[in-house]
């Protein structure tokens, strides 16, 4: 990456670290909800909004430094235009920056944002349908 200026070299361990977050943290809440549904509790309403919090932090976060390190002009408000907008400028962005894969990177961060959810309801199911 020789051609990198520090300034994207930085957004891209910003990119970086924001997604293994975001992965470690859907890892996190998924064995959370798979131990507490295998034993018949649920997890509390506070931790799934702080979940949906967490996620949408950091997939606002990615995206800002991925716009970064990929030298996408960007308005001044980028980012409270992400947070107010999320539901339309998450998919809108990474359909814009890469096209039909940017549809299936969306697919890719629903599936960190539910995974956690479905793996508790297969543990529910599988411990209390047998």
């Amino acid at each position: 990456m020789p051609n990198d200026n520090p300034s994207q070299t930085n957004a891209k361990h910003h990119k970086h670290l924001a997604f293994i977050t975001l992965f470690l943290s859907a890892m996190g809440i998924g064995i959370t909800e798979v131990l507490l549904n295998s034993q018949g509790e649920v997890v509390s309403d506070a931790t799934q909004t702080l979940w949906g919090l967490i996620f949408l932090i950091l997939t606002i976060t990615w995206t800002l430094a991925d716009s970064k390190s990929n030298n996408i002009d960007r308005p001044f408000d980028n980012g409270f235009l992400l947070y107010i907008f999320w539901p339309i400028a998450f998919p809108y962005y990474l359909y814009i920056t890469r096209g039909i894969e940017g549809i299936v990177l969306y697919i890719g961060f629903m599936s960190l944002w539910l995974g956690p959810w479905l793996a508790g309801l297969v543990a529910y199911t599988y411990v209390y349908t047998s």
